[in-house]
This record gives structure tokens, C-alpha cells and sequence, in this order.
């Protein structure tokens, strides 16, 4: 991907750079104290003819600081694959009251100008939208100290925009959000601003992947991105706005809908496992008919009393359980310190459990990195606690977010999810119940899908309903927890190939 430069006028402490009908297809990257670039865009022209995907008018300017990493995430054969990474300022922000997203674009090693792009966000709530990418989808992979090659990165075909997502995760900083709603509409303004940096890209196809509480941020993303476009077409949308040609989302492991994963928790760690013993399962079949009560108030009648009844009681008592040493998120593991991680992401503690969080933290915190990134002021944080309560306190980790995919699917938004079958914090059975209730025209059909070994039964099974690799799918990877990019690598790679090419999963077997 090239990168030629434009007309720019300097000020103190920024580069302002004015678009016009003749430079508007240029991305510019320039020179400023070791590749570090400061933009303040002022994008488009003051009018342009109005036309399909994308409304007249003009976006007003906004901070943009933008750097080419050099030596970071080398991937294989020692080669250092192209990214740029930086921070872009949200509505709102100001240098007094800052409200700045960090992301990290890696190109695709293949036709980048055109092949698909893939955000990914973290879950939590409080994650970074880095952890993924440096588990398994960026050219490299974290190690103790240091990083390594990727051999089954998703780069090699598709560009990955990884996303420090909401504010206050990762590198990303400033004025906080505390429900899905909001931090989705944060996105949108997001990928606006960086389509106006880098336009060549906004024709591209979209995908957005999380896991986890991504199962609510990924949902409200789509549903965001799809009534803007619909706006779009309609001539109206957000002065300066260009359609997103948002193609699927991809979800591991998520928590969508808090009553069927409630419905079904027990089921997994009860009857498929023995993550409770016998008599922590009978104290808890006795919780779950006021959780699930409790849970429909909320949702019928949402107040802070409600949502905190249905969280404490719910979250706090069926979730926290004792497990007795048994790891929630890979029940194949064993761990004296299981109880300060037993809440999937929730907490810091998460880390004590998987010390590949730690090396995270510790890879971008360290003064290259930081460098590297053209950040100096910041700390970076892999599991935001304060971000995390926000979402609580909100309500918004009890609300039911998997509805927002029945009119996404209906318009033809494809949807795939994807459940380690060791995971017993967003376990496969609540996952599944949740896509089939899903009031669609594609129910009936998913509903009576048989599973199908995939390559071969020992590896996964995959229930597709549609043409391809379907249009709603759901695959169960065997040999896998609740970081199923981590534990299955290969397998993940090619189940994205897949999904994101349309292939069919197995061949000669016809989809319902």
C-alpha cells in the first residue's frame, strides 16, 4: 500500500491537511520526529454531488496522530510486515477533555488496497483490543518477554484493525462510555475518521470480530454501522459520511444474551463437566429460577435496583461459585489460584491465570514498544477495572444484545460464532440457545441443521444454515477454552478463510 503525501500546512503542534476534490484519495504519511505523524484532518470538500453511500457536506476536523511502527510484531521469515498505528480523537474531544481511540492497522500481505478488513475489539468489559491480535491474529504472537512469529496469523489475507475499544482499555484515553449503545456509535466515528486518512480503504469488505463481552460491543457495532448505511442510502446520515460495507461478524466464546446463558450454565458445569461438585449444583438449582426472574425484570423494567438485584444474584452468586480449583475459562486446568480469575475477564486477576495477559501488558508497556508507537504519557491497560464497572453499574452487561442480530440477519448480514467446548464461562450450550431463538427466517432451517464434523470430528463440528459458509454458523472447537484463538491457532485461521471467503466448511454436503 502506498502512502504519498499532500498539500500540508504546518502549525504548533499538528499538521493540517486540506482535501480537496483532487487529493482526496490520497493518504498521507509524513516525517515528523521519528515517523511520528500529527494530524488534524480537515477532510472533503465543502460540498460534494450527493451519491449513493455517502451524504454532501463536510467533517469537521479532528486530532489524528499516526505512526509507521518500525521492528515491532516481526512476523515469519523475520519479516517486519507493514502497519500503522496512532490514536484518532472522538466527538468530543478536546485537549483539555480528551477522547481519543488507539488502534494498530496491520495490512494484508496480499492485496491490501482491496482485501477485506477485519476490526477486532476485546471483550471484558475492560479489555484491550489488543490481547486478541497478539494471542493469534496479528503477524506475531506473545511470548514471555518478547513476541514470535505467527505462522497462522490472519494478515496473510485480510487487514486487521485492531481497536482499543471503549475509551479508557488499552492506550485508548479520555471521556468514558458505559454502555454498548454508546461505545458503538464511538466506533462509528472511529472508522469515519479513519476512512478520511486512509479513503482507498472505506470500499473494502468489513468484518468485526471480538469474543467474550464482545458478544454485546459486536452487535450494537453492527446494528450501528447497518442503520447508518440504510440512512446513507437514504441520502441522510452524518454530514461527510461514507458507507461501510459491513459484510459478517465473528464472535468467539460470547455473551450475548445473559437469560439463555443463565438457562444453560448449569447444564455445562454440572451435567458436560464437573466444574461444580454435587452439592455447590444443588445449592444453585435452587438460585436459578430468581436469577432468571430477576434477569426478566431487569430487562421489563430497567432501574438501578433491578439491574444490580439481577447482577448480584446472577453474576455474583451462580458465576462465582466455588469451583475447587477448576478454571472456568479451560476447565482441563487445575489451579490453586483459580478463584482470582473465575470471572472471565472481569478483573485484573484474569492474568495471575494466563500470564500471556501479563506479557501483553508488559510487551506494550516497555519503553521500545512505546516508542515504536510514537506514545510517550500513556500506561497501557489490559483489563480496565474502571471501565469494567462502568459496564456494570450501567446495566448494560444484563441486557439482551443478540437481539440486535435478527434485523442485521434479515437485511443479510451473515453472522458466525465460534465456542472452545472447554469454556465453561460463555459455554457452548447458553452460545447456541441463544442463536436458536433467534426470530429469523433463517430459525427453522439452523434450528433442524445437523453438526458436521469439521475437518474431522476431533477438530470441530459445524451447523450451517445458507449458501457458502452460510450465513449464520456456529462451530464448536474441540481442544479449546475460552481463548480458542490461542488453543486452536491453525483451526481458527482456516475457519476464518473460510467464513470470510465464503467457502463452503465441507464439501459435497449441501447447507439447509
Amino acid at each position: 500500500m502506498d502512502f504519498p503525501a499532500s498539500d500540508v500546512k504546518h502549525t504548533k503542534d499538528a499538521l493540517y491537511i486540506p482535501l480537496g476534490p483532487s487529493t482526496t484519495r490520497k493518504i498521507l504519511v509524513l516525517a515528523h520526529h521519528r515517523a511520528v505523524i500529527f494530524l488534524v484532518a480537515i477532510i472533503l470538500a465543502a460540498a460534494f454531488s450527493r451519491a449513493k453511500g455517502q451524504t454532501s457536506g463536510q467533517l469537521k476536523p479532528f486530532y489524528a496522530h499516526v505512526t509507521r511502527p518500525e521492528g515491532l510484531c516481526t512476523g515469519v521469515n523475520g519479516r517486519t510486515f507493514s502497519s500503522i498505528a496512532g490514536h484518532i480523537g472522538l466527538k468530543g474531544d478536546t485537549e483539555a477533555h480528551p477522547k481519543r481511540s488507539f488502534f494498530w492497522f496491520f495490512e494484508a500481505e496480499h492485496d491490501s488496497d482491496n482485501a477485506p478488513i477485519i476490526l477486532s475489539v476485546g471483550g471484558g468489559p475492560g479489555s484491550s483490543g489488543m490481547v486478541n491480535p497478539m494471542l493469534g491474529q496479528s503477524p506475531c504472537a506473545i511470548a514471555e518477554n518478547r513476541t514470535v512469529a505467527n505462522p497462522n496469523r490472519w494478515t496473510e489475507k485480510f487487514n486487521l484493525l485492531a481497536l482499543d475499544h471503549p475509551i479508557g482499555v488499552g492506550f485508548s484515553y479520555g471521556t468514558h462510555v458505559n454502555t454498548s449503545r454508546a461505545g458503538a456509535y464511538d466506533v462509528y466515528d472511529f472508522l469515519q475518521k479513519f476512512f478520511r486518512l486512509y479513503p482507498q480503504l472505506s470500499k473494502n469488505k468489513f468484518a468485526v470480530t471480538s469474543g467474550s463481552f464482545g458478544g454485546a460491543y459486536v452487535p450494537n457495532i453492527a446494528a450501528v454501522i447497518h442503520e447508518q448505511n440504510i440512512l446513507l442510502a437514504q441520502g441522510k446520515g452524518q454530514p461527510g459520511a461514507v458507507h461501510i460495507d459491513l459484510e459478517s461478524v465473528i464472535l468467539s466464546n460470547p455473551l450475548s444474551d445473559p437469560i439463555t446463558h443463565f438457562q444453560w450454565l448449569l447444564q455445562y458445569r454440572c451435567v458436560e463437566t464437573s466444574v461444580y461438585n454435587a452439592t455447590t449444583c444443588a445449592e444453585m438449582y435452587a438460585v436459578l429460577p430468581a436469577c432468571l426472574e430477576t434477569l426478566q425484570l431487569a430487562h421489563d423494567y430497567p432501574s438501578t435496583e433491578n439491574n444490580k438485584k439481577a447482577f448480584d444474584l446472577c453474576f455474583e452468586t451462580m458465576e462465582g461459585a466455588d469451583t475447587h480449583g477448576t478454571l472456568i475459562e479451560d476447565v482441563r486446568r487445575k489451579s490453586r489460584l483459580s478463584e482470582h480469575c473465575r470471572k472471565c475477564e472481569m478483573t485484573d486477576g484474569i492474568a495471575t491465570c494466563f500470564p500471556e495477559i501479563q506479557w501483553i501488558s508488559n510487551y506494550f508497556n516497555s519503553p521500545a514498544t512505546k516508542a515504536a508507537l510514537g506514545i510517550s504519557h500513556l500506561n497501557f491497560t489490559s483489563m480496565s477495572a474502571v471501565v469494567n464497572q462502568g459496564f456494570v453499574d450501567s446495566g448494560d452487561i444484563i441486557q439482551r444484545h443478540h437481539l440486535l442480530y435478527e434485523p442485521l440477519l434479515k437485511d443479510g448480514i451473515r453472522l458466525l460464532q465460534y465456542s472452545g467446548m472447554y469454556d465453561a464461562s460463555c459455554a457452548w450450550p447458553g452460545v447456541l440457545s441463544s442463536l436458536k431463538l433467534l426470530r429469523t427466517p433463517l430459525q427453522q432451517d439452523f434450528n433442524h441443521a445437523p453438526e458436521v464434523p469439521w475437518p474431522a470430528r476431533e477438530n470441530a463440528t459445524v451447523r450451517v444454515v445458507g449458501e457458502g459458509a452460510g450465513q449464520m454458523t456456529h462451530v464448536k472447537v474441540a481442544n479449546a477454552g475460552h481463548l480458542t484463538v490461542k488453543d486452536q491457532p491453525a483451526l481458527v485461521k482456516m475457519m476464518v478463510d473460510h467464513w470470510m471467503e465464503n467457502r463452503p466448511f465441507v464439501s459435497g454436503v449441501k447447507s439447509t
